[in-house]
Formats: C-alpha cells, structure tokens, sequence
C-alpha cells in the first residue's frame, strides 16, 4: 500500500497447500521492525498518498478504532487525520531504518561518534588467517545467512552437540574472535551473558504469563518440561515446512486484513485477535489459545513429532505478542526471524531465543 513494489516482488513464502502468501513475515516486520536492507530496497519507491487513500475508504468506525490504538504512540490521532499521520509514521520508520536521517539526527549522531572515539578500542581486529576462517565459514554457509545468529542459542544450550545442521555444529567449534566477526557480518547482535538462564527458569515465567494473561485455562508448566525439549532431542530432523500454520479461525476482523476473505489464519494471529479483545472489553466466547491448539491439533492422541512442533510454534507466536505488553521491556532484543527455519532443530533454537527474550523483559538484563 505505500510502495510501488509489485506482488511479484514481494518475496514471501508460498504455502504450496493452499497458495496463500504467509502473512507471518509481514507481522514480524510489524513487531520487529524493519531491516535496514528491507528498508533500503523499498526507500525510494514509496507513495505514501496510496496508503492515505487506502485508509481513508475504510469505514468511519474502522478509522476510530485505527486512531484509538495508535493514539498509544501518537497524540492528537482522530479519524480524519489518521490516515495522514499513519503515512507519515511509516515513512519516517522506512527511512530511518534505512539510514536516511534528518539534519538534526546526523549531528546527533556525529556528536555519538566523535564521543565512542575517545572510548578506548575494543581488542584488535582479526589477523588475516582468522579473517579467511570466518570469511570461508560465510561464503560455506551464505544459504544459511538468517539462520547464524542461532549459533548462539545452540552455543549457550548445546556445545557439545553434534547439531543436524552441521553449520551450528561449525560456529561452536569457532574461536570467540571470529565468531562475533561472523555475527557482525551478519548484522546479528551478541547475546547477553545468559550464563545465569536456566531452561526451567524461562518456562516458569512463560508459564506463568499463560496465567496472567489468560492465555490457558490450566498450568501447562509440566507438559512443556516433558516435551518442549524433544524437539530437539528426538525431531531436530523433522521437515516442519509439512505443516499449514494457517488453519486457526480468525477471531476478530478489522477489515485491514491481507486477506478479508479467509478466516483462518496463524496462531500468532489467533493470540494476538484474543488479547486485543480482551484489552478492548469485546465480549467472546473464543477459547484460550493453548485450550484452542490442544483441542485444533487433538494433543491427547497426535503424533509426538507433530506435538512437539505445535508447542515450539506456540512458545514463538505467544513471546511474541507478549513481549510489547511487558511494560518493563525496555531493551532492543536480540530477535530471529522464524520464517527461515526448516526443520525442528531450527525451530527449537527459535523458540529458545523467544523464551530468552521474554526472560530478558521480566529480569532487566541488559545485553553487551
């Protein structure tokens, strides 16, 4: 709506099931914000006057509802000039997430620059051998770029383990120095000293978050100690792009859905549509989401691999829509992008960051 880029451009996976573009990785850039190689591929292609025209055909009701929940983050919202301000907002999203700046915001930021250099230097960059080491272990695994950053959960919880991709299994077996060169090729932040997170410890606060915030109607803090782990332990093999992550009923319609004729769509959509409902008053009689997931994927009888896989998915899309009404959350989190992953392994390391995350938010720890 505000860029001239066409569909066939777009890029997003395909479910060869049902045809449908995943909608996932346009909710992620909502809740993780933009790349600033997204960014830059799109900066000089906006026509923000689409987007305004777009906003302004929805019903007046529609436009109030717009303004009442971004008025969170802007004041003086009203539904005559939301779809104006909203066009702003998201050109000046893109273009500072693509490095274009205003006068103001460069001076700022020289004055930040010329500050860092009077900080003493960091240790001294790599030596050439080392340098070719890491270079070589981008160029073997450029495929693999998105998926990296994992190196490190599997680093903190496995590294020991002869991990399914042998690329997790190489970046352990790095030394420090090239590993961080690595991660900063890859535009990837460094992981705070989670040497003090235990697994157990994680659970617990997302356990207890179900609780709080309704999300289950019984504590379910045993079953994912059972079975969470198996993921890994058993299916790191296991194809997950086999399942349709797009067979949830869609709870509440906006009408600023991409696709306003489907009703269904993702879990996380499903937990998203259930707390806003419940923030706003909407009365339903929609069912917790995991009580949902366990009766939608029938839990009691299905295979261990397929429960196994639902409770990762689970523990990614709740973090997520759980991590911005955590008052407390306050950092730049160190966030995977779960679309690239293919098999359990991958997705267990996702799900392992979503939990670090969430873990992050309740005890303030700050990342290095």
């Amino acid at each position: 709506m505000i860029t001239t880029v066409t569909e066939n451009e777009w890029g997003t996976e395909v479910d060869p099931n049902t045809k449908r573009t995943n909608d996932n990785t346009i909710l992620n850039y909502i809740k993780r914000g933009l790349s600033k190689t997204f960014a830059q591929s799109i900066v000089n292609r906006l026509t923000p006057e689409n987007l305004v025209e777009r906003i302004k055909d929805r019903p007046q009701a529609t436009r109030e509802a717009l303004a009442l929940e971004l008025s969170l983050y802007e004041e003086g919202l009203n539904a005559d000039n939301v779809a104006e301000r909203v066009a702003d907002m998201m050109v000046r999203i893109i273009t500072k997430a693509a490095g274009l700046l205003s006068e103001e915001e460069i001076k700022a930021e020289k004055t930040v620059a010329k500050l860092a250099d009077k900080k003493p230097k960091p240790g001294k960059s790599l030596d050439e051998t080392d340098e070719i080491t890491a270079r070589t272990f981008l160029i073997s695994h450029e495929k693999e770029k998105e998926l990296i950053p994992l190196g490190q959960i599997a680093l903190l919880y496995s590294p020991e383990h002869k991990h399914y991709r042998s690329m997790y299994t190489e970046f352990i077996l790095l030394p420090k120095s090239i590993r961080r060169y690595i991660l900063k090729a890859c535009d990837a932040e460094q992981l705070a000293d989670a040497n003090s997170l235990f697994l157990e410890e994680a659970l617990e606060l997302f356990c207890a978050d179900l609780e709080e915030y309704e999300l289950s109607s019984k504590r379910y803090l045993y079953m994912f100690n059972q079975y969470f782990y198996r993921a890994f332990a058993y299916y790191s093999e296991c194809d997950i792009r086999q399942y349709d992550t797009h067979s949830f009923k869609i709870l509440y319609k906006s009408g600023l859905e991409l696709f306003p004729n489907s009703d269904y769509s993702s879990i996380d959509k499903y937990i998203d549509d259930y707390l806003w409902m419940k923030e706003n008053s909407i009365e339903s009689d929609a069912l917790p989401p995991m009580d949902y997931l366990w009766i939608e994927k029938n839990f009691g009888s299905c295979k261990e691999e397929e429960l196994t896989f639902w409770l990762c998915r689970f523990i990614i899309d709740t973090c997520n829509n759980l991590y911005s009404r955590i008052r407390s959350c306050e950092f730049e989190m160190v966030c995977i992008n779960d679309r690239y992953a293919e098999t359990q392994e991958d997705l267990y390391y996702c799900a392992l960051d979503a939990l670090y995350n969430l873990y992050l938010c309740h005890t303030h720890l700050e990342l290095f």
